[in-house]
């Protein structure tokens, strides 16, 4: 079990995120909050927890776990409760005395935090700033940080220090290991997200309450760290790492591909598609992610044809799989969000006016009129067609143009009602 000893934040970096982190990780976890805080552009009130209160709250839970993260530590009198306290313990320590919006989380120096606690830690998860402090002199590039990183393994004894260098020079995360070797991953472009480094650290945790080695956990831990930047969320206080986004996106991956699985099923499954295919092929596609764009659509690799008489995948439902269906879904999605899927099927006068005399809402754009500067033709189309449709539609359509051949979109709330109205379309058509 895991044992989490932080600062609570508000906003969502500290003891949330540690917490979080376990949660998405799956690791069970007892947290204990060493300070309390009002932040918001900067820290206005720290209150640190009654020491009496978590040294007793140690003593009944440090028996039951096997590896600690600690975070923000508020005073020397807690230092060293810790220090006696989580001796026996795996001690991962995020040396956070300064919250990064401004404003200073702990009453003890770097100095006195090293002599009082630093004997007791295992793994240090410092950024370049943090580093900087404990060692008493700027680190500034990769080289400087490995040397200021080798320093405190050597005096403390620790089994190593992962610097985040998202602050440094040259932008590079640098694991420092007591035995093995260096290890330096470039930090991806563009900017952190409050709470990234309680990320960083709880998950290097939860990875070694696994099991795993100290080198492997590492660098899991800065996959995953890296992940919960990306997905950052944007809120009042600023960009927040998000440890769970990744684990909502697979689920609703998993639940669109399952959409799309089904919907192909049924296509193969009635002979009266082999009607609505194109000469192009057809595919099927459902939104997932539209922050991701085309990556956050999963759609078939190939395309539905004929083979003989029978509509037939070839591919897999993947995400990106469609570009043309895939736009005009993850188009339709942006103006109406409760439509995530769409169907492109062969253009037929029939299938048209079966699907006004049926209610649905059907809509159309002229390619033609598709300006110079376009990009997409597929986004555009979209467009137009629900800027002249009086509610969302159902079909979308065009008629071609030079060397494009003229389609049907139907469009649904996941790729399975998609496919289900085209099939209200076609076996109204063909008697089915």
């Amino acid at each position: 079990m895991l044992l989490i000893v932080a600062g609570h934040d508000p906003t969502g970096a500290g003891l949330r995120a540690d917490i979080a982190t376990a949660e998405a990780l799956g690791v069970p976890a007892v947290s204990l909050p060493t300070l309390l805080s009002l932040q918001d552009e900067g820290v206005e009130l720290v209150e640190p927890v009654d020491s009496r209160f978590l040294s007793d709250c140690l003593a009944r839970y440090v028996p039951r776990c096997e590896v600690v993260k600690v975070g923000a530590v508020p005073t020397l009198k807690t230092f060293e409760i810790l220090a006696k306290r989580l001796r026996d313990l795996t001690v991962v320590w995020d040396p956070v005395f300064r919250a990064e919006a401004g404003g200073e989380l702990s009453e003890a120096t770097p100095e006195e935090a090293l002599e009082t606690f630093g004997e007791t830690v295992d793994i240090l998860t410092p950024n370049t700033e943090e580093l900087s402090q404990l060692v008493g002199r700027e680190v500034r590039t990769t080289v400087e940080a490995e040397l200021a990183a080798r320093e405190l393994v050597e005096e403390y004894g620790l089994t190593g220090v992962l610097v985040t260098g998202g602050h440094s020079v040259d932008r590079r995360d640098v694991w420092v290991p007591a035995e093995g070797n260096t290890i330096a991953w470039e930090v991806p472009p563009g900017e952190g997200a409050h709470g990234s480094g309680c990320v960083l650290s709880t998950a290097l945790a939860c990875f070694l309450v696994r099991g795993l080695d100290p080198e492997t956990a590492v660098e899991r831990a800065v996959r995953f760290a890296r992940a919960a930047v990306r997905e950052a969320r944007n809120t009042p206080f600023g960009r927040v790492a998000d440890p769970v986004a990744q684990i909502r996106r697979d689920a609703t991956l998993g639940k669109a591909t399952q959409h799309v699985i089904r919907a192909l099923e049924i296509i193969e499954s009635d002979p009266a598609f082999a009607r609505a295919i194109p000469q192009v092929g057809m595919n099927v596609a459902e939104v997932f992610d539209p922050s991701r764009g085309l990556e956050g659509v999963v759609g078939l690799s190939g395309r539905i044809v004929l083979d003989g008489d029978r509509p037939t995948a070839v591919g897999r439902p993947v995400p990106g799989g469609s570009k043309h269906v895939g736009t005009v879904a993850l188009t339709a999605h942006r103006l109406d969000p409760s439509v995530r899927a769409a169907v492109n099927a062969r253009y037929d006068e029939e299938l048209i006016e079966r699907a006004r005399d049926l209610g649905f809402v059907v809509s159309s754009f002229d390619r033609s009129e598709e300006p110079e500067e376009v990009d997409s033709t597929m986004e555009w189309g979209t467009e137009v067609a629900f800027r002249r449709a009086d509610d969302t539609p159902d079909v979308v359509y065009d008629e071609g143009d030079v060397g494009k051949e003229p389609m049907i979109r139907v469009l649904g709330k996941s790729a399975v009602e998609a496919v289900t109205k085209l099939r209200m379309l076609l076996g109204c058509v063909v008697g089915v």
